[in-house]
């Protein structure tokens, strides 16, 4: 299904790219002046949901010539990861002022990979370039 590749790749792509805003825009200022859009919330939230979902049902998905289950895997991993973090992340950031506990899930799986996001921002961007270039390769 072409559909499900496309989403694939652009669902990669952008949560990478998402992910490594901050570290892009270090490294190129034109690109913090037209990248403002990945800042919101509301887009980061759909834009997780949507890569975690998508990811999941492509680990799944088998072509005609690939292995089950290993077809996509880089890809459909890179993508649930990327949803979780945008997920955690915005879980976070609304979390009401009022209720103060430390112990939640979305607090730790911040905590634990906010040092990481820019590794997995870029390497969810090459994966997603990789397939969008080698759409048969096994494994990717």
């Amino acid at each position: 299904m072409f559909q499900l590749y496309l989403l694939t790749v652009l669902s990669t792509v952008l949560t990478g790219v998402v992910l490594a805003t901050d570290f892009l825009a270090k490294k190129y200022e034109s690109f913090a002046n037209d990248m403002n859009f990945t800042r919101n919330a509301g887009f980061r939230l759909i834009l997780g949901i949507v890569a975690f979902l998508v990811g999941f049902v492509n680990l799944f998905k088998t072509y005609e010539i690939d292995i089950a289950v290993i077809g996509d895997l880089l890809p459909s991993l890179a993508g649930m990861l990327g949803g979780i973090l945008l997920l955690s992340d915005y879980v976070s950031s609304h979390k009401s002022k009022s209720s103060s506990e430390s112990g939640g899930l979305a607090e730790k799986v911040e905590r634990f990979s906010a040092p990481y996001l820019t590794i997995v921002g870029v390497s969810s961007m090459i994966i997603g370039i990789l397939h969008a270039i080698l759409p048969r390769l096994p494994v990717l």
